[in-house]
């Protein structure tokens, strides 16, 4: 068994802030087992793991796969990038997910795009700011100029129960699909939910874990790999939300080009039909891969090879 792992670092367009953590390059892993690859890559202020954990792990992990053992990986990323590499998840044919569009930031500039579209997708996907004037306005103007259109509404989990309410009240309740995370917990999003009548989704990587009780307004849940481990997890995590009837939306991490594709590709397979939320790989200047979808190795530095 031939194994190689990566460093990577991938210049973004602008600064990022999430949960108080500045992120201007985009860093990460690549692991390569028998010229398959896989990415791992936490990210900054939303993985409950650092990338040193995450390399630690994963120079351990291929230490017992160069000696015939199974990886044993604990980190959830680096549970998910061995097991991407293993099963060739970028070698398999097949079609990959359209992605929505990711609207946020600043309200003219994305209102004058939708204004220039010659045609405007019937879904998309909108991160609330938390100033309620702004978002409502925003889904109003968006909804006008796209009569079809549908929303997705991310809170994050970081907006007040007073802010999401005056938001309701201000907006179309049904051109919205579902309302991720209106708080900062399920217990506290259920209880607004039920309280409200809002449709609500929970995003699973958000959480401490993966468990939670299905109830009459949750509508889907967003499920981010990168943060939750394993293929065989991530699988069973989606049939067992459609088994209850719910919505999965398989959601990116800012992963590399690689990554991105390996996602869709993954959602294809496990949740066919539907679209992945793949938006914040625009944030990337580059992508970091080639024509074929591989790692620019020009753009990698060698860590550790077995083999």
């Amino acid at each position: 068994m031939q194994i190689a792992v990566y460093g990577y670092e991938l210049p973004l367009t602008m600064q990022l802030t999430i949960n108080g953590s500045s992120l201007s390059r985009r860093r990460g892993l690549y692991v390569c087992i028998d010229h398959h690859w896989g990415e791992i890559a936490p990210l900054p202020g939303r993985s409950r793991e650092s990338l040193a954990d995450a390399e630690q792990d994963l120079l351990a992990a291929c230490e017992r796969l160069s000696q015939g053992r199974e990886h044993g990986a604990r980190q959830p990323s680096v549970q998910f990038g061995l097991d991407c590499a293993l099963a060739g998840v970028s070698e398999m044919s097949g079609e990959t997910a359209p992605s929505l569009p990711l609207l946020e930031g600043a309200r003219d500039p994305i209102v004058r795009a939708w204004r220039c579209r010659r045609s405007h997708p019937n879904r998309a996907w909108l991160t609330l700011t938390g100033d309620v004037q702004h978002d409502a306005g925003l889904v109003r103007e968006l909804t006008l100029l796209a009569p079809s259109l549908r929303l997705v509404l991310d809170a994050g989990g970081r907006l007040s129960p007073e802010q999401i309410i005056s938001l309701w009240r201000r907006i179309d309740g049904d051109r919205i699909d579902w309302l991720l995370d209106p708080a900062a917990d399920m217990h506290t999003g259920q209880q607004l939910a039920e309280q409200h009548g809002w449709p609500v989704a929970f995003d699973l990587a958000r959480r401490a874990g993966t468990d939670y009780i299905p109830f009459p307004q949750l509508k889907a849940l967003v499920l981010r790999p990168g943060q939750l481990g394993g293929l065989d997890l991530c699988r069973l995590l989606v049939e067992q939300a459609h088994r209850q009837g719910l919505e999965v939306m398989i959601a990116d991490s800012l992963e590399s080009g690689l990554g991105s594709r390996q996602l869709a590709r993954l959602s294809q397979q496990w949740n066919p039909g539907q679209p992945v939320a793949l938006g914040r790989c625009r944030y990337l200047l580059n992508q970091g891969v080639d024509e074929a979808g591989h790692p620019e190795m020009s753009r990698l530095s060698l860590i550790q090879r077995h083999g």
